[in-house]
């Protein structure tokens, strides 16, 4: 048997090519929207890919399933488990195989059962792997967002980002019994999910690259002896806020047709900005915090390139308005950040500016904007202002872990939603754990109106490291 892993760091998304050696067959498993890899990968293996499969309706990221089967001519395979109201469209359907439960797709002397194991979503379904020509039983299992390394995959996600409401509590139910059911199977069958460490799509998620049921069932929480009440409470508990562009993914992954990605962005001036500012467009600017904090365009937002780059874009960032980029060459391409973009689909990518465009925008307007920043010791000083917001948009869990006295709850990926909780009249600082994700919250509420705005140096580390008061619990 022939095993590939493909790992995304930006998405923490792994797919995976499983190919017969005998009959130079491959099957691609949950790949996501760049196809070339999976076909040079092929080509390196000597296998021909006759077989695209899913585990679920993607939430984080374009699939490319549609579009891998389609150019390659393989046979694509989606689960027709889940109901009429969250499986995939009937018109999704019609091009593929359905798989029910207990389902097989064979390559040769490889074999693939599927598995219904909802709870991450109805649909979900988990491909048992069995090669056949070193035994009969199962060697290993793609579980995609059911079973992680240390984790399994968030119940929550269809109440929180589709809007499904009550769907949590019973999907943490079906999940809880997808588990009992699943882990009476051997130790040594191997576990590849379909997420690692960063993933969205699970609290606790480990880095390791694959592990083993034995192991899971020694070390992961989901899979220790508890009754189903109890499963429920601690799979619903401090989950993370899922970032506003899950719903989108769900909308283009359950349909038939693969996203069409527009023509590439052209180079663009200072007054292209400045123009693309009045009509409400979204500018982003993807430099590191330091220099944004430094010397800005003013209603820019700041979302640097880096691992978290995608979450925060697709979490911050409006689907219906044109985009325009501002890359540093030192940080980064504007191929590369485009091709980025469309994992997520958000392709409406207008124009793009180099890192100049502030000193070309500073010789033409009132110049630049600068991001304030303040020292743990002065905001303390200053937060016995009634007037001041202190903003925490640091994830549940981190709250209840301990944060700053008299300080809002307002998670990152919520700001957007709850921007209307934001005073625009009264001063704000902002702070997460270290300073990054602050940096970010901050020029998006000065993008949007919010002008006495700064960032908390060092974040809640800095807080603590200088013996400052925290309160703790909910």
């Amino acid at each position: 048997m022939i095993l590939k892993r493909f790992y995304d760091e930006s998405l923490a998304q792994a797919s995976y090519l499983i190919g017969c050696e005998k009959t130079r067959e491959a099957i691609v498993v949950d790949p996501g929207p760049e196809l070339e890899e999976y076909e040079r990968s092929a080509a390196a293996e000597r296998v021909r890919i006759a077989h695209v499969a899913e585990t679920h309706i993607h939430a984080d990221f374009v699939s490319g399933a549609r579009a891998l089967a389609q150019k390659l001519g393989a046979a694509l395979h989606l689960s027709a488990e889940g109901g009429a109201d969250w499986s995939y469209t009937s018109a999704a359907l019609s091009s593929a195989n359905p798989l029910s439960a207990g389902a097989e797709i064979r390559l040769g002397d490889v074999a693939f059962q599927a598995l219904h194991t909802p709870g991450h979503t109805p649909e979900h379904i988990t491909f048992l792997v069995t090669d056949r020509a070193r035994g009969a039983g199962a060697v290993g299992a793609l579980t995609g967002d059911f079973i992680f390394v240390g984790d399994v995959g968030r119940p929550d996600l269809l109440e929180r980002a589709v809007g499904a409401a009550g769907n949590a509590e019973r999907s943490a139910s079906e999940l809880y019994r997808s588990i009992q059911s699943f882990k009476s199977r051997p130790d040594h069958l191997q576990i590849w999910p379909g997420h690692g460490a960063g993933s969205a799509c699970g609290k606790s998620l480990g880095a390791l690259p694959h592990t083993t049921l034995g192991y899971e069932r020694l070390y992961n929480w989901a899979l220790a002896q508890m009754n189903e009440r109890e499963f429920v409470e601690r799979a619903l508990d401090h989950q993370p806020v899922p970032p506003r562009y899950f719903a989108e993914m769900k909308r283009i992954n359950r349909g038939a047709a693969p996203l069409v990605f527009p023509p590439a962005p052209v180079a663009v001036r200072a007054g292209h900005v400045r123009a693309a500012l009045q009509r409400g467009d979204t500018v982003v600017d993807t430099r590191n915090a330091q220099r944004f904090q430094q010397s800005h365009v003013p209603g820019t937002l700041n979302i640097p390139l880096g691992k978290s780059f995608l979450t925060w874009m697709g979490g911050l960032v409006q689907y219906d308005r044109d985009i325009v980029l501002i890359i540093d060459a030192n940080e980064g391409s504007a191929a590369s950040v485009v091709r980025q973009l469309r994992k997520i689909g958000l392709v409406r990518i207008v124009g793009y500016a180099g890192g100049e465009v502030i000193d070309e925008w500073s010789r033409g307007n009132a110049g630049p904007d600068q991001l304030e920043e303040i020292d743990a010791r002065t905001l303390d000083r200053r937060r016995k202002n009634n007037s001041l917001q202190l903003i925490d948009v640091r994830s549940p869990d981190e709250w209840v872990g301990g944060h700053l006295p008299g300080a809002i709850h307002i998670p990152l990926a919520s700001l957007p939603d709850r921007l209307g909780e934001v005073d625009a009249g009264a001063p704000i600082v902002v702070h997460c754990q270290a300073g990054g994700r602050s940096a970010i919250a901050a020029s998006y509420l000065k993008s949007h109106g919010r002008q006495s705005v700064a960032n908390l140096k060092g974040g809640f580390e800095a807080w603590v490291a200088n013996d400052l008061p925290v309160e703790r619990g909910e």
